[in-house]
């Protein structure tokens, strides 16, 4: 070993003398992300990012998740994806990815501080962020839901709205959750109390801020960002457990600029990159040693509903089909 290192070190000595530049090991260069993270959020963190490395180029497409896999999978066709990261909403589309061999194997040294349950034990995915789906509910509501079954209450009828799983990952993760506990039953009642479909996380917030709905299953960061901005919202940890979804990034097996892209993931692992998220995004961070966002409770105070990412995986076009039959297209 040593003689391969003194071989090389004299080489690398031989070309500086020589007056050629050469790369000391600093990533550079441009690096596409294909995330479902908000924009303005993702806005924020890649003028971070680029502040921190500036010789890196990143470029987003941003879209539902559902979207973003579409893109995806339509340049996989083509033989030419274009992404060098991925980064949508929840787990078992990783695991789809995988199966695909559309990953890369890789183990970015800000891993170590992430908890084994915030990574894909083959290292080919790993959480860049925390996420509930919860209950939100408009401050005009006098008596606002407990738990998930509240949603079927007479007292809102017709007023309640969650969002589609046909557009929104998180929203699947938190469909099938519920359908696995409850069966389709639980949305069967749901419908019949006039539960609505909601195009996306998004709309289930803003219809909540406005009074059109005064009930809406959606996203706790999101709740809290307008409410912080004064919008007439609150939400609820339901008692029966809120759907814990961590989203992964994972970096394209057929990337032209992986060392970069690893760069990216960690710069978002890192301490620095999760207080970013927390504080610019109000997301959980995946880190133990970055508090939790201000307002909200303890990750570990907070009671889980169980998601069998197994189950929303392998049950995917079960739990669109039966939407769609609930609900329409």
């Amino acid at each position: 070993m040593k003689r391969f290192v003194s071989i090389g070190f004299l080489c690398l000595m031989a070309i500086l003398m020589a007056g050629v530049s050469v790369s000391l090991g600093a990533p550079e260069g441009k690096i596409a992300l294909y995330t479902s993270v908000p924009q303005p959020i993702a806005d924020k963190i890649q003028a971070d990012f680029s502040a921190k490395f500036p010789a890196i180029k990143l470029v987003i497409f941003r879209a539902g998740t559902s979207e973003v896999v579409a893109k995806l999978m339509t340049e996989k066709t083509a033989g030419s994806i274009m992404a060098d990261l991925i980064w949508v909403a929840e787990p078992s589309t990783y695991e789809d990815f995988k199966d695909q061999n559309l990953l890369l194997k890789f183990t970015p040294e800000e891993a170590r501080a992430v908890p084994a349950e915030m990574k894909d034990d083959d290292g080919y995915y790993y959480a860049g962020r925390l996420m509930n789906m919860i209950i939100g509910y408009h401050t005009g509501v006098s008596s606002p839901p407990k738990g998930w079954k509240d949603l079927m209450s007479p007292a809102f009828k017709g007023k309640v709205g969650f969002p589609t799983p046909l557009n929104s990952g998180a929203s699947e993760a938190a469909v099938r959750s519920l359908a696995d506990k409850y069966g389709w039953k639980f949305f069967e009642d749901f419908k019949a109390n006039g539960g609505k479909q909601v195009k996306n996380n998004s709309s289930a917030r803003d219809m909540v801020s406005t009074g059109e709905l005064s009930v809406g299953v959606l996203l706790d960061y999101m709740v809290r960002d307008v409410k912080k901005k004064g919008s007439p919202v609150d939400y609820i940890w339901p008692e029966d457990g809120a759907v814990f979804i961590p989203s992964p990034i994972g970096v394209l097996k057929d990337s032209k600029n992986s060392e970069a892209a690893i760069a990216f993931v960690n710069y978002l692992l890192s301490k620095e990159g999760q207080q970013t998220l927390v504080s610019k995004g109000g997301f959980y961070p995946v880190r133990a040693d970055v508090k939790s966002p201000a307002g909200a409770p303890d990750l570990d105070t907070i009671k889980i509903l169980p998601t069998n990412w197994k189950s929303v995986r392998e049950k995917r076009q079960e739990t669109k089909d039966k939407w769609s039959e609930l609900f329409g297209k």
